[in-house]
C-alpha cells in the first residue's frame, strides 16, 4: 500500500514539473489585430472588441495599436453603437491629429453623428457636430477620397439646421410670438441668403411684421418674395390672405350672402370674394369690445349661411383687437337681422382670452352683445396679476359692472387676492 502511495506522488510531482516547464504563451498583437478581424468579418463583434481592446491596453505603443484603435471604433459602428464609436474615434482623433488615417476617422465621426442626427423638430447637437467634422475633413483634406461623397452629406445636414430655424420662426408665428419670429427669420436670412426655404422665411416676416402693425416692413417682405420667388406655393398664400382680409365694419349680409353658392356638402365664395379653405381673416366692430376698433378675426376654414346669418370660423381660431386676444378651437357669430351687425358669439374649444396681464382659461365663452354680458364655462380660471379666480361658470355683466361666480356642484368658487 505504501509504495502505491508513493507512486501516486512520484506521478504526480512529474507532472507538476512538466506542468512549470512550459512556459505562458503570450499572444503578438498583430495575431490578436488577425484574429479580431476576422471576428468582426464573422460579426462576432463582443469577441473582436476584446481582441481590438487587449492590443490598445496591452501594447499601447506599438504601430499596430493605432490601427487597432480605429478598428475598435469600427466595430462599435458595425453594432450601431454610434456613441460609443464616436468616443473612439474622437480619442483617436484628438491623441493623433497628424495620423494618415484621420480624413477616414473624420468621415467615421461625421457618419457616426449623422446617425444620431434627429429629426429638424427636436435637439439638433449631433447635427451641427456632423457639420463640424465634415467641414474639418473638407477644408483640411480637399483631396482626400471622402471629400467629394463628405460634401453632399454635409449639404443635406446644413439643410436638417435650415429647416430647425424655419420651424423655430414658424413656431413663433403660430404662437403670436412676432417679435421672436422676426428676430429668427431676418438672423436666418443673413446666415443662410440663399437657402431652401427662404421664400417661407420671407412669408413669415411679412406676415409677423403685419401682426405687429408694421406694415412697411410687411409689404417690404412680401414684395421680396413677389420678387425672387415668383413661382412660390407661399406667394400664392400671400396674396390670398391679403384678399381674405376683408372690411366688415358696416356689413351688409344679404349682398354679401348673394355672394354664396350653396351645395350639398359646401358652400362656395365667388372668385372676388375668394374660397376661405387656409386662413380667413375679417374684421368687424363687436360691441362688447371697444366700439371704436375692429376686431381681425383668422381661422383655418371660414363658412358664412345666408338664412341663419351666421358666419362659422373653425380650426385654430384667433380673434384680435388691439392687446385683446381670443383663441379657441371654433367661433359662431350670429347677426342681427335689423342692423347686420355680430350681436352674439360663441367660442368653443379650448377657449384662452388674453389682456395685458389678465388671462381667461374655459371650455367655451359667450359674447351676447345685446345683453351686454360675457359668459365664461367649464373649469373657468382668471388670472390677473398674482390673483387667481376660478369656477365653472364666470358672468360678466358690462352694463351693471357686476361679476357673478359658479361653482361646481360640488365644488365652490374660489378668488385668490395677493395683496400689493
Amino acid at each position: 500500500m505504501k509504495k502505491i502511495i508513493t507512486l501516486y506522488i512520484f506521478i504526480a510531482l512529474c507532472f507538476l514539473v512538466s506542468c512549470a516547464s512550459q512556459p505562458k504563451k503570450v499572444e503578438k498583437p498583430a495575431d490578436l489585430y488577425v484574429e479580431g478581424v476576422n471576428l468582426m468579418k464573422a460579426k462576432k463583434y463582443d469577441k473582436a472588441i476584446e481582441k481590438f481592446t487587449q492590443i490598445k491596453e496591452n501594447f499601447p505603443f506599438d504601430p499596430i495599436s493605432f490601427i487597432a484603435t480605429v478598428k475598435l471604433g469600427d466595430v462599435y459602428f458595425e453594432k450601431k453603437e454610434y456613441v460609443l464609436a464616436s468616443n473612439v474615434y474622437e480619442d483617436f482623433f484628438n491623441a493623433h491629429p497628424e495620423d494618415e488615417n484621420i480624413p477616414y476617422v473624420l468621415n467615421r465621426l461625421g457618419e457616426c453623428y449623422e446617425k444620431l442626427s434627429l429629426s429638424f423638430e427636436r435637439d439638433q447637437t449631433y447635427t451641427i457636430k456632423a457639420i463640424d467634422r465634415y467641414t474639418y475633413l473638407l477644408n483640411r483634406y480637399p483631396a482626400s477620397t471622402y471629400a467629394k461623397d463628405v460634401e453632399q452629406r454635409r449639404k443635406v445636414m446644413i439643410q436638417k439646421i435650415i429647416d430647425r430655424e424655419i420651424y423655430v420662426g414658424e413656431f413663433y408665428y403660430r404662437t403670436f410670438q412676432y417679435n421672436a419670429a422676426t428676430t429668427r427669420f431676418e438672423t436666418f436670412l443673413k446666415k443662410y441668403p440663399d437657402a431652401t426655404g427662404t421664400d417661407k422665411a420671407l412669408y413669415y416676416l411679412s406676415l409677423s411684421y403685419r401682426q405687429l402693425g408694421n406694415q412697411n416692413k410687411s409689404d417690404y417682405y412680401m414684395e421680396q418674395l413677389r420678387t425672387r420667388y415668383p413661382d412660390s406655393r407661399f406667394l400664392r398664400s400671400g396674396i390670398k390672405r391679403q384678399r381674405k382680409s376683408l372690411q366688415m365694419a358696416q356689413l351688409d349680409l344679404p349682398t354679401y350672402t348673394t355672394d354664396f353658392k350653396r351645395t350639398r356638402t359646401d358652400i362656395n365664395l365667388k372668385a372676388d370674394m375668394v374660397v376661405a379653405q387656409k386662413t380667413a381673416s375679417v374684421d368687424e366692430k363687436i360691441g362688447f369690445f371697444d366700439k371704436k376698433q375692429p376686431v381681425d378675426i383668422v381661422s383655418d376654414t371660414m363658412e358664412g349661411l345666408e338664412k341663419e346669418k351666421y358666419i362659422i370660423f373653425k380650426g385654430n381660431v384667433v380673434a384680435r383687437q388691439g392687446d385683446l386676444y381670443i383663441f379657441c378651437d371654433s367661433i359662431d357669430a350670429y347677426m342681427d337681422e335689423a342692423t347686420n351687425e355680430i350681436e352674439r358669439a360663441h367660442a368653443k374649444g379650448n377657449v384662452k382670452i388674453v389682456k395685458k396681464d389678465r388671462t381667461s382659461t374655459c371650455s367655451e365663452a359667450i359674447f351676447d352683445n345685446k345683453k351686454g354680458e360675457i359668459t365664461l364655462k367649464g373649469n373657468v380660471t382668471v388670472y390677473s396679476g398674482q390673483d387667481k379666480l376660478t369656477g365653472d361658470v364666470i358672468r360678466y355683466f358690462l352694463n351693471e359692472d357686476r361679476v357673478v361666480v359658479e361653482g361646481e356642484k360640488d365644488k365652490k368658487a374660489r378668488i385668490k387676492v395677493t395683496p400689493k
